[in-house]
């Protein structure tokens, strides 16, 4: 766990440094260290990591590439045009990893309110460590990204096109499109937390069934859990979210920003609690949680500078602290750290 708190003090002091010296945003060094520490791990960090890394470690013959119809196109062409230049992993995880970060901290920097706790909130959440795990899920989501302008302007065809671009990545991406509408309707939140949680009702069931009978990939998806993780990690968020909107109602925020934002992260929680309640495998729909969790990296700073509280800030810190340590230690296979072998003489 050492090496993962490391990095995280690095990149939180970092920016607090340049922030402090230059008075800038700093996004080049955590975007270095953070590419690099997720570029030189083992193939062994990760449960997926193995899978994603195969063709490489056995010296695949690109003349033998076989593109799998139950694969996107996109991750594939990815890793045939690289198996064509090397067959060293490391960069494979290096590029994935920078094409990940980048995407990230270049939405932090543009929309956030307190850049330093954005990029803490978004190596504590997960947010960032969740490709070490679902690659291509991960760089789907990462994409993805770019789309909360858009969403937030309701321009359309630009979200829906990088949704697009997305599910060449992974198909999932192309999940997100209906939550467009609901973000910009011209309703009541609780209304729409309500249409949501009715329609998952009714349809969710019908969906992961689908989605398991159309691609062998994801059977998995639709049998029962048996971990509690995924359980946990969906309460937790679910937490989070009647805190938040109590925060809201209590100091009567109006911010179009910050409910637009909100609405997206409640519609999706509420969305998945009748995933959960099916019993689903925590690795399958439950994983579209991150797609919306993420924004929590813009919402909580926001909510925070509005209780203005430096008691309540500190308290939080400890806590998504003690929150990553957890959930990375015992989920994921994330810990212990382990280098590639090509590093180890460091």
């Amino acid at each position: 766990m050492l090496p993962y708190l490391l990095v995280l003090s690095f990149v939180t002091f970092w920016i607090l440094l340049e922030q402090k010296a230059l008075n800038r945003k700093s996004f080049w060094i955590p975007w270095v260290a953070l590419s690099l520490f997720a570029g030189i791990r083992s193939y062994l960090v990760g449960t997926d990591s193995g899978n994603y890394t195969q063709d490489f470690r056995n010296q695949l013959n690109v003349d033998y590439f076989k593109f799998n119809e139950t694969v996107e196109f996109g991750y594939q062409l990815f890793e045939y045009a690289l198996l064509n230049i090397t067959h060293n992993y490391f960069w494979f995880f290096f590029i994935t990893s920078s094409i990940v970060v980048y995407c990230y901290l270049s939405v932090i920097k543009k929309h956030s309110v307190n850049y330093t706790l954005s990029v803490f909130l978004f190596i504590t959440l997960g947010v960032y460590t969740f490709f070490f795990n679902g690659l291509r899920q991960g760089l789907a989501m990462a994409i993805f990204a770019f789309s909360l302008s858009y969403l937030l302007e309701r321009r359309f065809f630009l979200y829906f096109l990088i949704c697009l671009g997305a599910s060449l990545f992974h198909i999932t991406a192309l999940f997100m499109i209906p939550f467009y509408f609901l973000v910009n309707l011209r309703i009541k939140l609780l209304n729409k937390i309500l249409l949501v949680f009715i329609g998952s009702l009714f349809t969710s069931k019908f969906l992961i069934s689908y989605l398991a009978d159309t691609n062998e990939r994801y059977e998995g998806y639709a049998t029962a859990a048996e971990k509690a993780g995924g359980l946990l990690t969906l309460g937790f968020y679910t937490v989070l979210l009647f805190l938040i909107y109590f925060v809201i109602r209590l100091y009567k925020i109006r911010d179009d920003y910050l409910i637009k934002l909100f609405t997206f992260y409640a519609t999706g929680i509420v969305f998945l609690i009748p995933v959960a309640m099916l019993g689903a495998n925590p690795s399958g729909p439950q994983r579209l949680l991150t797609y919306f969790t993420w924004t929590l990296v813009l919402i909580l700073p926001f909510i925070f500078k509005r209780i203005n509280n430096l008691y309540v800030t500190s308290t939080a810190i400890i806590l998504f602290v003690i929150y990553f340590i957890l959930t990375t230690t015992r989920f994921s296979n994330l810990t212990p750290y382990m280098l590639n072998p090509i590093f180890e003489i460091l």
